[in-house]
């Protein structure tokens, strides 16, 4: 039975790298019985000038290269060939250092021992060592063990109870032995990633191991620990040591709910094919239900291209076992072909509507009602040209309508100069200035939809094809009159080809208008945007003396320009039919391009528009510690137009946004609607009659909305370091660092009776209310969400989040979340009390990531969930 993502593998894999013949210390010393280890290990000595330094090369040992030594006594005895060294030893070998209390060394079976000083006795009687040897090798952490022997001759060595930190974790052992070049024998091995060094919250310890250097680790049997508790024992594991991604057995997550019973859930396989792709295969399985299947893939070549492919499965309805195929698959691709051409796709599809609702618990996987579909292809060329194919799928979960666009094929290019300069003479003139932007557009779409009776019951399916290819240029010019006016004429010209159009006839027997489409290709060419808009800038200056803000500047940028358009209508273009009964009534004028797939045709009549807008920026400048600091106040935009060519109502709806920030934490936001004439006798529509014609009145309000926005958040006070003292009553339980406050005033006198909380946290509230009066029908909304995080406790966090319609008293989402830290292990609790949709996750899981299946996870009964 194999363990997947056990740290024991990782923990000799690490220790095995790029180890030479004396590095062999640190590919033995990764395991320390935990139950043994009552002696604390000392820090190495700081360096200290020797009384004895030696240097000497022992080839025929098997020793290659120099080994320097020092120690506070060294002796020899030349007819053993032994060495001895005795306090504060210290050994360099390659780029290997060994500090000890004792070394002996065997020159003749090159043969090294090291232990550490008895120093004095425990409470038990037992002996408490000092200077205990430390290996360290550039580059890693030191690692310390009890007693150290190693055989340089035969490549062999053995360590007691040593210890030391690799990345992810902690790597302990009672004896390792080395038997080969790459093979270790290990006895008691542990690992753990908590850095308690007597007893870890949590360990892996295995009886007896066989490592082979950076291919596999075979340990039976591997038990799990949690506070020196047995929980988890496996016959045997096998673990991969090679580096990288490797494929393994993912670990489920056990638990119990109402409809399944009892339930592992994420179990699966992890394959690592390649170097380009790998997949993910999970399956869930249900006591009384069955089973939910899902998976993975993605790739990735670099410079090339990246994707994946995801889906999720269930032969059955989990929640009551009926046999109910239900499933969903999800895409994503992007590439590059060479510098210049991108394709790009994305693409969701599920087996039915209800599948996202009852499957997720994430608020936005479950309130969507719409499945997307794109593609597209472009290509780059010289000049900043532009060619692009695209696809898209739309489909509304709700009605099952599908619509979708292809060929999207379109071709643009930025602004050029329609006369270039060519340099020389006085300078650029202003026909240089004459600019053209052009685009084309091939686009054909349609859609298909249930086909229902006038009962609502689906009779059949309709569809419908629309196409298209428009062509756009749009010339432009910009120059300056009187220093102070910039002048901007424009135009824009559109040409429409079409195979087929509309043709309208009149049924006097049903007194209905009949349409019919006709397989013919016709054209429609329009002028557009053709006007001149004259903008300049003003300012002003207030100063106010006796206010935060000294002086206020007004900067105010009014434009007033002339637009025309002519009337479609009018018989003469050919763009709309004059609809009459058989007696030559007149009875509609319907426009024969209503179906194109670039919109109708304009049939507002002519347009012969003077357009007013003046945007208004306000300012002020604060002197706050004899520094001078400009900020916005708010903005103030207004605009409307007055059309030449109607008979009545020629003044539009007066539009006004504003915009403001008086605080940093604070923004407001404002949009509003006005009508200036006066509403009609019956409510419906407006007559050609100004709202202060009896008498001064104000234009009359539309619509408007307005968004607050408000984050708060725990500040510190701040003082200059030379006049703070530290206040331990205000002290940061997340940092554990004092907040300063000046002068020795007590941290609560700082705000006179006002105390601040004192731990970190922050709230964002955010509160909107629209308005509509459409023609009698008035609607309002007030709608409002929340934010909020505290940090009670170093340890403890919660958040809490809402979302309320206060106009219908209902709340749409609101959730809990608490989380604690548990030292080497996370814990998160998750909880939405909503009334139509209630859950709760509590998860308990190890901190290091590649220990994230080794987690204890309970869900509520509710319905089971995919994310």
């Amino acid at each position: 039975m194999s363990i997947s993502k056990t740290q024991i593998n990782a923990a000799i894999a690490a220790a095995a790298t790029g180890m030479k013949i004396g590095l062999i210390f640190l590919c033995c010393i990764v395991f320390l019985q935990v139950g043994q280890a009552q002696t604390a290990f000392p820090q190495p000595a700081k360096k200290n000038t020797l009384s004895k330094k030696r240097a000497s090369t022992a080839s025929s040992s098997g020793v290659e290269g120099p080994v320097k030594y020092w120690a506070d006594n060294i002796s020899f005895d030349l007819p053993k060939q032994t060495t001895h060294l005795e306090g504060k030893v210290k050994i360099e070998y390659q780029t290997i250092t060994l500090t000890a209390g004792k070394v002996d060394i065997d020159w003749t079976r090159s043969y090294m021992t090291a232990v550490g000083i008895a120093d004095s006795t425990d409470s038990l009687g037992n002996a408490v060592y000092r200077e205990l040897p430390v290996l360290t090798e550039k580059g890693s952490d030191p690692i310390r063990g009890v007693r150290l022997e190693y055989d340089f001759k035969n490549n062999r060595g053995k360590v007691k109870e040593g210890r030391t930190k690799m990345p992810p974790g902690y790597y302990l052992g009672e004896e390792i032995r080395k038997i080969g070049q790459e093979t270790l024998l290990i006895e008691d091995a542990y690992f753990t990633t908590c850095d308690r060094e007597e007893h870890p919250h949590f360990y892996f310890k295995s009886q007896k191991m066989r490592v082979q250097m950076n291919k596999k680790a075979v340990a039976k049997p591997v038990t799990l620990y949690i506070e020196d508790v047995p929980l988890l024992t496996f016959p045997f594991a096998v673990f991969s040591l090679r580096k990288g991604r490797r494929s393994g057995i993912i670990l489920p997550t056990y638990g119990q709910n109402s409809f399944g019973g009892r339930y592992l859930q994420d179990f699966g396989y992890y394959w690592a094919a390649s170097d380009y792709w790998d997949a993910t295969m999970l399956a869930t399985f249900y006591e009384r239900t069955g089973f939910v299947f899902s998976g993975k893939v993605d790739y990735k070549k670099r410079y090339g291209f990246n994707g994946q492919i995801s889906g999720n499965y269930a032969p059955k309805d989990i929640r009551t076992g009926a046999k109910r195929q239900r499933w969903e698959i999800s895409f994503n691709h992007n590439q590059k072909i060479g510098q210049t051409t991108t394709i790009t796709g994305n693409g969701r599809f599920i087996s039915d509507r209800s599948f996202l609702q009852e499957y997720y618990s994430d608020f936005n996987q479950r309130t969507n009602q719409t499945l997307l579909t794109n593609a597209s292809i472009k290509k780059n060329f010289p000049g900043s040209r532009v060619l692009s194919l695209n696809f898209r799928r739309s489909e509304n979960l709700q009605t099952d309508r599908i619509d979708y666009t292809f060929p999207d094929l379109s071709y643009s290019q930025p602004a050029k100069s329609l006369f270039k300069y060519r340099g020389g003479g006085k300078g650029p003139r202003w026909y240089h200035n004459i600019r053209y932007t052009y685009s084309s557009s091939l686009k054909s779409s349609g859609f298909s939809a249930p086909k229902l009776d006038s009962l609502g019951q689906k009779i059949g399916t309709q569809h419908d094809l629309n196409a298209g290819w428009r062509h756009q240029i749009n010339p432009s010019f910009s120059t300056k009159m009187f220093k102070y006016f910039n002048v901007t004429p424009r135009m824009s010209f559109q040409e429409l080809w079409v195979p087929e159009y509309l043709d309208y006839s009149y049924d006097d027997s049903t007194q209905q208008v009949k349409i019919d489409t006709i397989d013919s290709f016709r054209s429609r060419h329009l002028l557009t945007g053709m006007g001149m808009n004259v903008r300049t800038t003003m300012y002003g200056l207030w100063e106010i003396p006796l206010l935060p803000v000294k002086v206020i500047r007004h900067k105010m940028d009014p434009s007033i320009g002339f637009s025309y358009a002519p009337d479609y209508t009018d018989p003469s273009f050919g763009y709309f039919q004059e609809i009459r009964d058989g007696d030559g009534n007149f009875i509609a004028r319907r426009d024969r391009f209503a179906k194109s797939i670039f919109g109708g045709t304009p049939g507002g009549g002519e347009q012969r528009n003077l357009n007013i807008n003046v945007n208004n920026l306000f300012q002020g400048k604060i002197i706050r510690d004899g520094e001078e600091k400009k900020i916005d106040l708010f903005r103030v935009n207004f605009g409307t137009s007055y059309n030449f060519a109607r008979d009545s109502l020629r003044l539009s709806n007066l539009t006004t946004s504003a915009q403001a920030k008086p605080l940093k934490s604070l923004n407001i936001t404002f949009n509003s609607t006005h009508s200036f004439y006066q509403k009609a006798p019956n409510g419906v529509g407006r007559i050609n009659k100004f709202v202060w014609a009896d008498g001064f009145k104000l234009p009359e309000l539309l619509s408007w909305n307005t968004r607050v926005t408000y984050n708060l958040s725990l500040r510190p006070p701040q003082r200059k370091a030379e006049t703070a003292v530290v206040d331990t009553s205000l002290q940061n339980p997340l940092t554990g660092e004092a907040y300063e406050s000046p002068n020795n005033i007590p941290g609560d006198q700082i705000f006179g009776d006002y105390q601040p909380l004192k731990m970190p946290w922050s709230l964002n509230m955010n509160f909107s209310f629209s308005y509509s009066d459409n023609q009698g029908n008035i609607s309002r909304r007030f709608d409002t969400g929340m934010n909020a995080r505290v940090q009670l406790t170093k340890n403890w966090n919660v958040t809490y989040s809402n979302r309320l319609n206060i106009t219908d008293k209902k709340i749409v989402d609101q959730r809990f979340n608490i989380s604690r830290d548990l030292h080497c292990w996370q814990m998160n609790f998750q909880w939405s009390p909503n009334p139509n949709f209630s859950f709760f996750r509590l998860e308990i899981r190890v901190k290091e990531s590649i220990l994230q299946d080794l987690k204890l996870t309970k869900t509520s009964n509710q319905r089971p969930f995919l994310r």
